[in-house]
């Protein structure tokens, strides 16, 4: 955790087999009292439906209350999943994990 914001930084790819992986660390993370939540995907060599389902699902957990979720994810492979379904203009997404930092507020 960085002040109150929590990083989760996944890598390789970012399927349903990572998924079933992330998903304990990632519940445990939205049940903590981080104000937000940063996911770094920089190190991720392809997102497919199951990373994208997760994403969203966390966006909206922590939309409903009130908390914030930034995602770090370079233009390139990563983000190509999310420019595909257009999603990528929809989520928080930011190209460095620096970046998706200072879009919640920490320097």
């Amino acid at each position: 955790m960085c002040d109150d914001v929590a990083i989760v930084t996944v890598s390789g790819e970012f399927d349903l087999a990572r998924c079933i992986k992330l998903a304990p660390e990632l519940n445990a993370v939205l049940r903590s009292e981080a104000r937000a939540i940063v996911i770094d995907l920089e190190a991720v060599s392809l997102v497919d439906s199951s990373g994208i389902a997760l994403l969203l699902n966390a966006f909206r957990r922590l939309d409903q209350t009130g908390r914030q979720l930034a995602i770090a994810c370079p233009i390139g492979p990563q983000r190509r999943a999310f420019e595909v379904t257009a999603l990528d203009r929809h989520l928080p997404m930011h190209e460095t994990r620096q970046a998706a930092l200072a879009a919640i507020g920490v320097s």
